[in-house]
């Protein structure tokens, strides 16, 4: 469901950002520890590195 790249994150606009940023906390928060959880996890990760270069915070 989250195959991304730090690449594809640049390229997003500031709202898709946002919805992608709380897909991936309402995935980690529905998915056990399995690898829907770590692929979540993941995108999650590098979607909070993409806010934080841009000066963006969101929950």
């Amino acid at each position: 469901m989250f195959k991304l790249s730090r690449d594809d994150l640049h390229h997003k606009t500031d709202a898709e950002l946002a919805d992608l940023f709380n897909r991936a906390v309402r995935e980690t928060g529905k998915a056990s520890l399995t690898a829907a959880f770590a692929e979540a996890a993941s995108a999650l990760r590098l979607i909070r590195i993409e806010l934080t270069r841009r000066g963006l915070r969101l929950g």
